[in-house]
């Protein structure tokens, strides 16, 4: 069950949709309750509940409070389109680790084309009320080639680099990371042409052969404990 729950602020009032609502019935919550509640503005909300309806709830704003979630750098996770049962994992997992923002890409080797980034920005908002992450990450579509060149490590098996920490201490300083990652069946040649003759660091995570979500994972641990993000 959720620890917080998602609504869209209205004035001082915080409504919550069809979907919330039924999250607050299966846990049992009536009206004049006091909950928890996010919104995607970086602010952790406690309300009342006025009002239950089949389809909507209405809260009444009662305090707010900024919960220190300035984690720096930055951390943005470019993916490649891969199967969705692996990417939703991935996905939940990056978002608890405090990815900041994230970034959809189809490669040559992607075997899959989303239309539409729903799914994706449902399962973010559902990690982050599981682990109260007031500052609701953001995923969009982009192209192969405006994935931005500077600050940016590639998790690649040929990668020349063979250690992540090496590399972000190159990157000390740095307000914004990014990181590349996938899709599940790698780079293409020409993809790695494209890394190797621009400004990426191109780095291979030693002789075990990580699945695409596993090296995300991997490398995102390695930036939170290099840079002490989570307890700062």
């Amino acid at each position: 069950m959720p620890n917080t729950f998602y609504g869209k602020k209205v004035n001082e009032e915080i409504i919550l949709n069809e979907e919330e609502t039924a999250h607050l019935k299966i846990t049992k919550k009536v009206e004049g309750e006091v909950i928890k509640v996010i919104t995607g503005d970086g602010l952790l909300y406690t309300a009342t509940i006025v009002k239950i309806g089949k389809k909507e709830t209405i809260l009444e704003i009662i305090d707010k409070e900024k919960p220190q979630e300035d984690y720096k750098p930055h951390v943005s996770v470019y993916l490649g389109m891969s199967k969705w049962d692996r990417m939703h994992l991935l996905l939940e997992k990056m978002v608890e680790l405090r990815a900041n923002t994230f970034y959809l890409y189809r490669g040559e080797k992607s075997d899959i084309n989303y239309k539409n980034l729903n799914k994706f920005q449902r399962v973010i908002i559902e990690t982050s009320k599981q682990t109260v992450f007031a500052n609701i990450p953001q995923i969009n579509f982009v192209k192969f080639k405006e994935i931005p060149k500077k600050d940016t490590i590639v998790m690649d098996l040929d990668g020349k680099n063979d250690n992540v920490g090496k590399v972000l201490k190159e990157l000390k300083g740095s307000q914004r990371i990014n990181l590349v990652v996938g899709p599940e069946y790698g780079f293409s040649k020409r993809e790695k042409n494209f890394f190797s003759t621009n400004e990426f660091k191109i780095v291979n995570l030693g002789k075990s052969i990580f699945r695409f979500e596993t090296s995300a994972i991997y490398a995102m641990s390695i930036i939170n404990y290099e840079y002490n993000r989570l307890f700062i």
